[in-house]
């Protein structure tokens, strides 16, 4: 028990040594682990401090390099001597010579530096607003103050003509010492107007500026007042330039360099206008717009019409009023009677007349691309139509109608409605003749035809086939058949399109599609009629194929007349519908006579029948009247003999009384 008591503390001594030991081992991993984790900062604090030591050691170097020939110099300037010249040989200067000067020479140069410092320090206001005059003109620019920054422009040119000019010209009237090179003149002068040129130079770069703010202003929507204060900067500003290049170049025919800048400033015009224009209107009618309002509410196909009329009036006015601008602009501009001035005027109208071209070949591209993709009722078409050539005639009046270049994008889209109605329709009359061919049911294929007309005596009059020389009547025995009743209602819904937009010039390929169409049903039809002919045919066959010979015939003999004669009053052609109107009526009176005619043939045969039978009657009667008076006479005979027998008999027993009566007489 007294053993563990006094062990104690050595041992709790010998736990903190090794706890230190381990705490010290901890610290210095620790340490050499921040080392190494560091050793690339170390390593370029270490770098850096070499390299600043190298530094101050090759700046000190210098300075002593720099500062030894001077204090060479000084001590030269004051030594007692100060008449003589000395010539000091700069060893240490790169071997160059360098004229020492007496200490009196030295001191005159340093009072007249003092003294142009000091009368620097007194124009010090008037230099502070020389060299402000660059950022001033930059705020006028910003702040759309064009009068003040072209008042600027023009004051760089005076001012570079009066100091630097001014200063060039002097120093040749003066001359210099003939030990000066011209490039020591050259570098002097440069010196003299080094900041006066910098000036000069920073003005010029806000010119620049200048016109990149005029040229996008005009990128907007501005007006004629507006746009032609813009121009008249632009043209102050290369009067500016003009004014520079003169002084500074040899070249002295201005005349040719202003009519280059003026034809550049058209074409900076033209080019900012039709930003403006495309900007305004990315296509002719923007259909993803209409769309996206069809999406939000509103008929689709009336929206899109509208942003359609809408980007046509847009273009017409934007066009309009950039060609107008321009020649009011730039038209008084050639009013001069100068040798050049008849060449600059062909020169811009040639350029307006290229601009104008561009302009209205992109606006039929896109109104063309638009036409086939989002116009498709010919009402659209035809206030499209209204609306583009009343652009062409508005551009008439600049000399750019071009209105006979709407025809090729109108035509076929009209062309291509038509056509669509009566595919249409050709396509659905097939589709009925196969499904009831197929089913083998023939009801849908005709129906009840009304009457059409009947004459007093009850039979059908078709003489109001043609009531009026301009609106064919539809044949009403087509009632009895519908599919082909549909097909001409079909037909006639294409020529209907023509009422809302008729266009002369596709009278040509509507007749070519007649008859393609024509042509289609027939086969077609024919198709049908050997279909149905096939043998094996399920169904109502008998009755398929009375249809369809019926349809072929009445496709011949009836539709195709009807659908022509429709087709030429569509267009609008009197003269074929007075003769087609003529010939209807010649045939039906050839109809109604040879029906006349055939009803008397048949009454007279019918009479004749009567007579003949009414004789054979009378023959007959008359027969049997004599053979009945031969029977009465016969049986009259037969009485007159029979009575006679009893006249005779009576006669007889009369006298055979009396004699019996004379002999009982006698007797009594």
């Amino acid at each position: 028990m007294t053993d563990s008591t006094t062990n104690i503390p050595s041992t709790y001594e010998a736990d903190e040594r090794v706890a230190a030991r381990h705490a010290v081992t901890l610290a210095d991993e620790k340490w050499r682990s921040l080392c190494t984790q560091h050793a690339s900062t170390f390593v370029a604090a270490e770098r850096r401090s070499v390299s600043i030591q190298t530094t101050l050691q090759e700046l000190l170097n210098e300075i002593v390099h720099r500062t030894k020939p001077s204090v060479k110099r000084v001590g030269w300037a004051l030594d007692p001597k100060e008449d003589e010249v000395h010539e000091y040989d700069g060893e240490d200067d790169d071997g160059e010579c360098e004229t020492i000067h007496p200490a009196s020479v030295l001191l005159a140069d340093l009072a007249e530096k003092h003294r142009l410092r000091r009368r620097t320090l007194m124009q010090h206001s008037s230099l502070l607003e020389l060299l402000e005059l660059p950022s001033l003109m930059d705020a006028c620019v910003r702040s759309s103050l064009y009068e003040d920054a072209l008042s600027i422009a023009g004051f760089a040119n005076t001012l570079e003509r009066r100091h630097l000019m001014e200063t060039s010209g002097a120093s040749a009237a003066v001359g210099q010492p003939e030990a000066k090179t011209g490039e020591e003149q050259a570098a002097e002068q440069h010196k003299k107007g080094d900041v006066v040129a910098g000036v000069v130079s920073e003005i010029r770069r806000r010119e620049a500026d200048l016109r990149r703010q005029l040229i996008h202003r005009l990128r907007g929507d501005v007006t004629m007042p507006q746009c032609l204060e813009v121009v008249t900067a632009l043209r102050r500003l290369n009067g500016v330039e003009l004014e520079h290049r003169g002084k500074t170049s040899t070249d002295h025919d201005l005349e040719s360099v202003h009519a280059a800048m003026e034809m550049r400033l058209q074409v900076d015009f033209l080019e900012a206008r039709d930003a403006w224009l495309e900007g305004g209107i990315a296509k002719v009618g923007s259909a993803q717009a209409a769309i996206s309002l069809g999406d939000k509410g509103g008929s689709g196909s009336s929206t899109q019409a509208e942003q359609i009329l809408d980007g046509i009036e847009r273009y017409r006015t934007r066009c309009f009023e950039i060609v107008t601008q321009f020649l009011a602009i730039f038209r008084g501009s050639f009013a001069t009677s100068t040798s050049s001035s008849s060449s600059n005027h062909d020169h811009s109208h040639a350029l307006l007349s290229m601009w104008t071209a561009r302009r209205i070949q992109t606006f039929l591209t896109t109104l063309q691309s638009n036409m086939s993709t989002y116009v498709q009722d010919t009402a659209t078409l035809r206030d499209a139509l209204d609306a583009a050539s009343f652009f062409a005639s508005s551009m008439g009046r600049v000399g750019a109608d071009f209105q006979s270049m709407l025809a090729p994008i109108f035509e076929p889209r009209l062309t291509e409605m038509i056509v669509g109605h009566w595919t249409d329709g050709l396509n659905g009359m097939i589709e009925t003749l196969k499904a009831c061919r197929d089913a083998g049911v023939a009801s849908p294929l005709f129906g009840t035809e009304t009457s059409s007309g009947k004459d007093r005596n009850g039979h059908e009059d078709d003489s109001g086939e043609m009531q009026s020389s301009r609106t064919p009547v539809p044949p009403r025995k087509l009632l009895a058949l519908p599919p082909l009743a549909r097909f001409v209602n079909a037909y006639l819904n294409g020529l209907n399109e023509l009422r809302r937009c008729l266009l002369p010039g596709s009278f040509p390929s509507i007749r070519s599609a007649h008859l393609k169409l024509v042509s289609d049903a027939k086969m077609a039809l024919q198709a049908n009629e050997r279909a149905v002919l096939t043998p094996g045919l399920r169904g109502e066959a008998s009755r398929l194929r009375e249809v369809a010979s019926k349809m072929k015939s009445e496709f011949d003999h009836c539709v195709e007349p009807y659908m022509t004669g429709c087709l030429e009053v569509a267009f609008g052609s009197i003269d074929y519908a007075l003769v087609e109107a003529e010939k209807s009526r010649a045939v039906e009176e050839a109809k109604l006579a040879a029906e006349r005619e055939k009803r008397a043939a048949l009454e007279r045969t019918k009479k004749a029948e009567a007579d003949a039978k009414a004789e054979s009657k009378r023959e007959a009667a008359k027969k049997a009247n004599s053979e009945e008076q031969l029977k009465e006479d016969a049986l009259k005979e037969e009485t007159a003999a029979v009575q006679g027998e009893v006249d005779g008999a009576e006669q007889e027993r009369v006298a055979i009384s009396e004699q019996s009566d004379f002999f009982d007489g006698k007797e009594s």
